[in-house]
């Protein structure tokens, strides 16, 4: 403590609501919420920070360190949403009723794109007669070259969860899922003390509510930083990607980047360029023809989305 009587403290940043940022003191056990540093410098969930509480006015955030490992979202062209930083592990949650979406999660780690961060697929509702086909739909991904982990769970039976809370026991894991995969049942039932509000999917459009409006962190296992935190994000029924180039997507798209660094082209789309690897790959057996033929789906939804024309075939 200072001669003037403030108190510097670390923290990580575990809700941010409105002006409002809640700080969870490192080695304390309690939260304190703080006024960030500067309307040009607002914190996210999982920073770290230092905070500074006795002068006068109300406790506030006097340094956020610089961001590593950070998931982000593009909802709008020039709008990049920082969702969480210094990220463990990113845990995408799929319901087996109504079915996977897995243009949404290739939408999803295309965003992340190579970091290193670990990417966990978690097929929920397995209790439902949908099980075995939703698990199929998902299971590509839990293959080489994309290597996600697969954990099947459902928040009634039990399955799965003490799988789930020992995987999240360390460290920052950010939980995202479109509405209606029942994220919030299975965080309650991973997290009774989260006590967090579920809804209902809509029967004819196969669509959740959002029962999730803002992100925020549960601590689970040992007191923070020893343990883990878990971040809640609000519900999704898309995942943009403005601003991200067609040829950075076709970089990115899961299961083809190591593949793609090997095009003769560096902007690369896999469709008609010559010299392509990921091509190449697919026609020899090395990479799944279904992967190859995802990605070039979500380039021209891409396209229509942008209004922008096919490119000119190269010789």
């Amino acid at each position: 403590m200072s001669a003037d009587g403030v108190r510097e403290s670390a923290g990580t940043v575990v809700e941010v609501h409105g002006i409002l940022a809640t700080v969870a003191v490192h080695g304390e056990g309690r939260r304190v919420r703080c006024v960030p540093p500067g309307p040009e410098n607002k914190p996210v969930v999982g920073d770290r920070v230092t905070i500074a509480e006795g002068g006068p006015g109300e406790p506030r955030i006097t340094a956020i360190a610089d961001r590593e490992r950070v998931v982000e979202r593009r909802p709008q062209p020039h709008k990049v949403q920082t969702v969480a930083a210094w990220v463990d592990r990113l845990i995408v949650v799929s319901a087996v009723e109504p079915p996977p979406r897995p243009g949404l999660i290739d939408r999803i780690l295309v965003t992340l794109g190579p970091s290193a961060i670990d990417v966990v697929l978690v097929a929920n509702k397995v209790d439902l007669p949908g099980a075995p086909a939703g698990l199929a739909a998902l299971a590509p991904y839990a293959a080489e070259p994309v290597g996600a982990q697969l954990l099947a769970t459902s928040a009634k039976t039990g399955e799965g969860l003490v799988a789930l809370r020992e995987l999240v026991a360390h460290g920052v894991s950010v939980v995202v899922g479109h509405s209606g995969v029942g994220k919030s049942s299975l965080l309650n039932a991973l997290i009774p003390e989260a006590s967090l509000r579920t809804g209902h999917v809509n029967e004819k459009t196969s669509k959740g509510r959002h029962t999730t409006t803002v992100s925020t962190a549960h601590e689970v296992g040992a007191p923070w930083p020893d343990g883990g935190l878990v971040v809640d994000t609000p519900g999704f029924r898309a995942w943009p990607l403005h601003g991200l180039p067609l040829e950075e997507v076709a970089r990115r798209f899961p299961g083809v980047g190591e593949l793609a660094a090997a095009c003769h082209y560096g902007d690369c789309l896999h469709e008609e360029e010559p010299g392509c690897a990921v091509r190449a790959a697919a026609a020899e057996g090395a990479l799944d023809p279904e992967r190859l033929d995802a990605c070039r789906g979500l380039l021209a939804q891409l396209r229509e989305e942008r209004a922008e024309p096919p490119p000119k075939r190269r010789r």
